[in-house]
């Protein structure tokens, strides 16, 4: 086991270190913020040619900017888009189609529609080919310092699977990384079993591990699956999301350390 140092202070042994993605390891507020635009944009003019009441398409503009958590030039980091994955996130749409007249089926075909034609507009933009979420800083120092201590380390996201292999592949992580648990996993997070299944496959206790998260949601499925070493990051996000689940809180990962127990 290795002992993990939080703010120069012991917070305990440690045998693994579950992290979230987005928002702890990479810098996603960039290009969420361009994918929530992007998608409002899409559907506003999806509904103009379907000659939809202007009001309407007005209510439904502000609707989806308050669900999908965008602020001016900043993302909420506590709103659907930052947190959800993206059939949640399709499930939220639907929904607020539904209050302007669409059924059920209606409104979850045309949101798949426009995800997926936002998707294909996005990776053929110019300029998109080379952008990716970047590492916040100090995520591979703390990384490689695990490594280094033999802790293992899992990668626990909302996103897909091939999602997390490109954000491996750009950030050049091939091998940190021991485990990891996806939006094709079931249960996905937040539920507590997702952690309970994910530790399972560590062949690790849950009270062995810490996990570090920006987000409630994680923090709370952590600490219901029996994680004692809980951290809440909020560090990644223009405006620090406001935690209240955590066990420790940090606004640097450098701010983590870890020790060779003897």
């Amino acid at each position: 086991m290795a002992e993990l140092l939080i703010k120069n202070s012991s917070a305990g042994s440690i045998k693994a270190v579950i992290f979230d993605k987005d928002g702890t390891l990479s810098n996603s507020e960039e290009c969420l913020l361009e994918l929530a635009k992007t998608r409002i944009n899409f559907f506003e003019d999806k509904f103009q040619k379907s000659k939809l009441n202007n009001i309407k398409i007005w209510l439904l503009k502000k609707l989806l900017i308050s669900v999908y958590g965008l602020k001016k030039n900043c993302l909420s980091a506590n709103a659907c888009l930052a947190i959800a994955s993206r059939e949640q996130n399709i499930i939220s749409t639907a929904t607020i189609f539904t209050l302007f007249g669409f059924d059920w089926f209606q409104s979850l075909s045309i949101s798949k529609e426009i995800f997926d034609e936002v998707d294909i507009y996005l990776s053929n933009k110019k300029g998109n080919k080379h952008k990716h979420r970047a590492l916040i800083p100090g995520a591979l120092d703390l990384l490689v310092s695990l490594k280094k201590k033999g802790v293992s380390i899992a990668l626990m996201t909302n996103d897909s699977q091939g999602g997390i292999e490109e954000f491996i592949r750009k950030n050049k992580l091939e091998g940190i990384f021991d485990y990891s648990w996806s939006a094709e996993n079931k249960p996905t997070k937040p539920n507590p079993e997702a952690v309970i299944e994910l530790c399972k496959k560590m062949s690790l206790n849950p009270s062995d591990c810490a996990l570090i998260s920006d987000a409630d949601t994680d923090l709370r499925m952590a600490k219901e699956a029996g994680i004692t070493i809980v951290v809440g990051f909020n560090g990644g996000w223009q405006t620090p999301p406001a935690l209240t689940e955590n066990r420790f809180l940090i606004e640097k990962l450098n701010e983590l350390k870890i020790h060779s127990s003897h």
